[in-house]
């Protein structure tokens, strides 16, 4: 996308308060609550089906892990430094380069993926939001659509190989 493009979709956003209410929530608070009905979904599962839990937390911890160790091996900026405009940010400190693959993106597919192996209706309505939270990324200038759609689908093929090894 060209820096014209970003400034638009910032300035959108930036525009009204509910507009940036609205992205804040998407990209700030879609992910954390993902992320605690993961950990609440873990803890159910340590009382209920421990042996349920290793693939659980196995494969999305792996694919955490594989994704960190990726986006340090290619040195991709950022929209916002390689394009010279202000993203729609909601912290005080912009991180810089390490844009692809989209960790957001990929860690909600990943907790996306663990739901769908084990609990397939919960798993689509995970994926579905895994997908707003990569437009997010993108509508807040924080990543390419070319990061968040390589994050989702890094998220998906490592989960759909992790869970396909554990359950067959």
């Amino acid at each position: 996308m060209k820096r014209e493009t970003y400034i638009k979709i910032t300035e959108f956003f930036r525009k009204t308060r509910w507009r940036f209410m609205l992205l804040f929530f998407i990209g700030q608070f879609l992910p954390a609550l993902m992320a605690n009905v993961y950990l609440v979904f873990c803890v159910l599962l340590l009382l209920t089906a421990p042996k349920m839990l290793v693939g659980f937390i196995g494969v999305p911890l792996a694919g955490f892990v594989l994704v960190t160790a990726l986006r340090a091996l290619i040195p991709r900026k950022r929209p916002y430094e390689a394009l010279d405009f202000y993203p729609v940010s909601f912290k005080k400190k912009l991180k810089s380069g390490k844009s692809f693959p989209s960790r957001h993106t990929a860690s909600a597919a990943l907790i996306a993926m663990a739901f769908l192996a084990y609990w397939p209706w919960t798993g689509a309505i995970m994926l579905f939001l895994a997908v707003i939270v990569a437009v997010s990324r993108v509508c807040a200038g924080m990543h390419y659509p070319s990061d968040v759609i390589g994050g989702l689908l890094f998220g998906i093929i490592v989960g759909l190989i992790g869970f396909y090894l554990i359950i067959f």
